[in-house]
């Protein structure tokens, strides 16, 4: 017969001991014999399996946990003498114990069974995997933003102690590398911005947030501007660190710049285009007097002087002309023209401009397709093009002209720069020269400017390729890299009809006279005086209006016919094209001639049947417009 190991009083007695302490604690109290058999089960955490205390003794572990794989797998080590920890989860209940398994040995140190104790440790168990879940989610997070997020001692020699792997496509270095010299950060902050986060640290140490924007250099010597942002944040070993973010704002900067520029260029292209208005005026002046000096007297004392008069206001209206075309108010007179004829009419003429030691070469391309501008402004586009490139080749090198036809699948650029999808015409103008660097670069278009001595240009050549190309609903375009020459691409909309034949006007003695009345309609004493002079001489009845005051007593005084209105296209209290309508209501069949000293949006509403006289003009090209527009 054998002897039963007396466990029953040894857990008996263990029971009596520790009931107290395990009815409040988050435990479970257990034991099982060695055949896996609970001889004890006590404990708060009991409620949570649904258990009470002492129910499960008698009952097999294997058989109430067949469910979980991992209770059973330990409970066989327990038994076979293992002591032992490990964390058992029970997924349906949500609940996680922590379960110390030891031996239970007889007085003969025989192997009886097993005790344990099994800590709830649920509630903790799901903090650290709301932590693990959250720092997962940060770091991915972290990782997936465009931003660059940092820890780091406050000041410019301080230490990084965390930066995101974003850090190796913002400047380069990975993050160990950044990481291995934080403390030399500094060194990759542009010298002249290095003041400006110092400004920035200082505030910082007063209590404000940390803000900054400051170049850095890349690795591979790239510029990149950055927005660097963040707070103070008290660390566990009580130091003040920064916690921040870089942000690439380079494109952001360049946006800015671009449209600074460009604001910058069309005040002054209205501030040119205002004082070559005015310049007109006094310019027509000028000639219209010299011009009935030379007609009065052509061969009198007063003759040569007239002549360089003349000759002065010729060179000064070149001025303006230039001016003018930079601030797109050059009346153009476009029509549909073929590129290339433009380009090949003026080539006898390029390479005489060019110098001996430069080869000029000219590539046109193949049944290209017209474009709708002015001829006459595209020749003095190509030939600006073509000086300036002579210009930057004073050593001698090699010039390329060439067009073709660019096909844009969608839209590219912004503002000034933007070109809409579509095809185009391109003239480009490519030279060897001593090329520009970016910041020459980004003024070579605003007129004045220029890197030759003084003396040796005026700076409007370009500035007036620029007007003309942009009036003419263009686009130009520079690549340019200092040491490697340039190339000027200009580029005008592709369109479909065919070029019309230009019959060139020759002014013959009898348009120098002619009879009818003419109201001449001008605000500017000295021109109105000029007009009437001109227009008596000629032959004709004048009647003036400075105003519309004076136009109303007009219409309340004059009782006569009125054969052709004389009118600047800008008028004091009223345009141009509504005095027309004005004048109509009383006078319906007079013809319109305009005249002005720049083209502005009036002129888009003028009559299609009216004619139009650009400031400054001579008498002679004053009555010689008057007789085609009263002829036609």
């Amino acid at each position: 017969m054998t002897t039963q190991p007396k466990l029953a009083p040894v857990l008996t007695a263990a029971e009596q001991r520790l009931r107290t302490l395990v009815t409040t604690a988050p435990i479970v109290l257990f034991a099982l014999d060695a055949n896996g058999i609970f001889t004890l089960s006590e404990g708060k955490a009991l409620q949570k399996l649904g258990l009470k205390p002492g129910e499960a003794i008698g009952r097999s572990v294997f058989e109430m946990y067949a469910n979980y794989p991992e209770i059973v797998a330990s409970a066989r080590r327990a038994l076979r003498g293992e002591e032992f920890s490990m964390l058992a989860e029970l997924p349906e209940l949500s609940l996680c114990f922590e379960t110390h398994w030891a031996p239970i040995y007889d007085s003969d140190r025989k192997l009886g069974g097993t005790i344990g104790v099994a800590v709830d440790v649920s509630e903790r168990n799901k903090n650290e995997r709301a932590r693990e879940q959250a720092e997962t989610l940060y770091r991915s997070l972290v990782e997936q933003l465009s931003v660059v997020s940092y820890i780091a001692e406050l000041g410019l020699q301080g230490e990084w102690l965390f930066v995101s792997p974003q850090i190796e496509s913002l400047l380069g270095y990975s993050r160990q590398e950044w990481l291995a010299s934080s403390a030399n950060w500094i060194d990759h902050v542009h010298p002249d911005d290095r003041h400006t986060v110092a400004v920035a640290e200082e505030a910082t140490l007063h209590g404000n947030p940390f803000r900054a924007e400051y170049r850095m250099c890349r690795h591979d010597g790239g510029i990149v501007w950055i927005n660097d942002s963040g707070s103070l944040v008290r660390g566990q070993d009580g130091r003040q660190l920064l916690h921040g973010v870089l942000v690439d704002v380079t494109e952001q900067k360049q946006l800015q710049t671009r449209l600074a520029q460009t604001e910058r260029m069309e005040a002054v292209g209205q501030l040119a285009s205002g004082v070559a208005h005015d310049f007109n005026n006094l310019l027509t002046i000028i000639k219209g007097y010299s011009s009935l000096m030379l007609e009065k007297d052509p061969h009198g004392p007063d003759a040569h002087a007239a002549r360089e008069i003349q000759q002065a206001a010729d060179r000064a209206a070149s001025l303006t002309h230039q001016l003018l075309a930079f601030g797109r108010k050059q009346t153009l007179q476009p029509r549909i023209l073929d590129i290339n004829v433009i380009v090949r009419g003026l080539q006898t003429m390029l390479r005489r401009v060019v110098a001996e030691n430069v080869e000029l070469v000219i590539s046109t391309g193949n049944q290209l397709r017209h474009v709708k501008a002015d001829p006459i402004q595209m020749e003095q586009v190509l030939l600006n093009l073509v000086v300036n490139a002579r210009d930057a080749m004073p050593s001698g090198g090699r010039l390329i002209i060439s067009t073709e036809r660019v096909q844009f699948s969608s839209d590219t650029g912004r503002d000034e720069t933007l070109v809409r999808a579509g095809s185009y015409i391109a003239l480009s103008v490519r030279d060897t020269g001593i090329g520009m660097d970016a910041a020459t670069r980004a003024r070579i278009f605003e007129p004045f400017f220029t890197t030759k001595e003084v003396g040796k240009g005026t700076g409007l050549g370009l500035a007036t390729v620029y007007g003309i190309i942009k009036q003419s609903n263009g686009h130009i375009e520079v690549e340019s890299e200092h040491g490697a020459g340039s190339t000027f691409r200009v580029l005008l909309p592709e369109v479909d009809s065919e070029p019309v034949p230009s019959v060139k006007a020759v002014m013959t003695e009898s348009q120098k006279r002619g009879t009818g009345t003419i109201l001449l309609a001008e605000d500017e004493p000295l021109l109105r005086e000029l007009g009437q002079t001109i227009l008596k001489q000629a032959g004709y009845e004048v009647l003036t209006a400075p105003d519309t005051a004076s136009l109303e007593q007009l219409f309340a005084t004059y009782s006569g016919n009125v054969d052709l209105l004389l009118t600047d296209v800008v008028m004091p209290g009223m345009s141009g094209p509504e005095l027309v309508k004005v004048v109509k209501s009383r006078w319906p069949n007079v013809r319109v001639l305009y005249m002005s000293g720049y083209a502005d949006d009036e002129i888009q509403d003028m009559d299609r049947d009216a004619g139009f006289l650009q400031k400054p003009f001579t008498p002679s090209e004053l009555t010689a417009k008057i007789a085609e527009v009263l002829g036609s």
